[in-house]
Formats: structure tokens, sequence, C-alpha cells
């Protein structure tokens, strides 16, 4: 079960760098819209660097260099902390909400196109479950690096 379960997420991974090769440009780097997405659900707190680190398992280096370059795009702002001059608090900026936008829009006309064969059910089933995979795998594996 295990092994299959494997290669079936290696094929998830596949589909997941194709659909990055095949999607229009739209301002946003292919590997920095998962980022601009989480860091626009984190909207309405003060994001910083480490936090949005945090919440997306990259190294906060990383995360660095990536929202610099969001940030010269214009799709992320920088406003100095208010309680720590020496840090910055992010924001996604209207122009990167847009993006957002046209990125999720493509995405929901692909999966539409793609999946136009499933039923209802079907659909609600896999989301249900993928939502309980990314959770428990979550949960185990946060567990596992406290250990």
């Amino acid at each position: 079960m295990a092994t299959e379960l494997i290669r079936r997420l290696q094929e998830q991974q596949r589909v997941l760098r194709l659909a990055k090769q095949v999607r229009p440009a739209d301002g946003v780097p292919p590997g920095l819209v998962g980022l601009l997405a989480e860091l626009d659900r984190l909207s309405g707190q003060e994001c910083h660097v480490k936090e949005l680190a945090a919440h997306t398992y990259l190294d906060p280096s990383t995360v660095s260099r990536a929202v610099a370059h969001l940030v010269t795009l214009g799709l992320v702002a920088r406003t100095p902390d208010p309680e720590d001059r020496r840090a910055s608090v992010l924001s996604v900026t209207p122009k990167g909400r847009a993006a957002i936008a046209e990125t999720q829009d493509w995405y929901r006309t692909v999966a539409a196109a793609a999946l136009g064969g499933w039923t209802p059910v079907e659909l609600d089933d896999f989301a249900r479950m993928l939502a309980r995979f990314s959770r428990d795998m979550t949960t185990y594996l946060s567990e596992e690096d406290a250990r």
C-alpha cells in the first residue's frame, strides 16, 4: 500500500511541474505562486519572513530571497514593523492579488476541463480525502520533528 501511495504522490509532483510549465506567464514566476498565495492567506495578521517560512515549511533564507523578488515585481510590499524597526511586515499588493486571482482562475479552468468526467460526489470525496491526507501527514510529520 505505501509503495503504491508513494508512486501516486510522485505522479502528482510530475503533474504539478507540468502545470507550472504550461501555465501562461502572468507576472508571477511559477515557483513563487504558492508563496504569494500563502502570504495572502495570512493577510490580516502581521507577517514577517520568519512566519511565512514557518507556514510554508521553507528555509527563511529561501523565503527572504523569494520575497525580495516578489517585492521587485510589485506583488508584495514591505513596511517597517512598528514594534521592531529592523523587521518588515509583508503584505500582498493589489497587483499581487490580481495575479493570484488570474492563477487560481487558470487552475480552476484546467481542473474543470480535466475532471469533467468526474461526478460531483467523486470530486467531493477526492477533495475531502486529500484534505484528510494533508492534515494527517502534517500532524504526523510535525510530531516526528518534535521527537
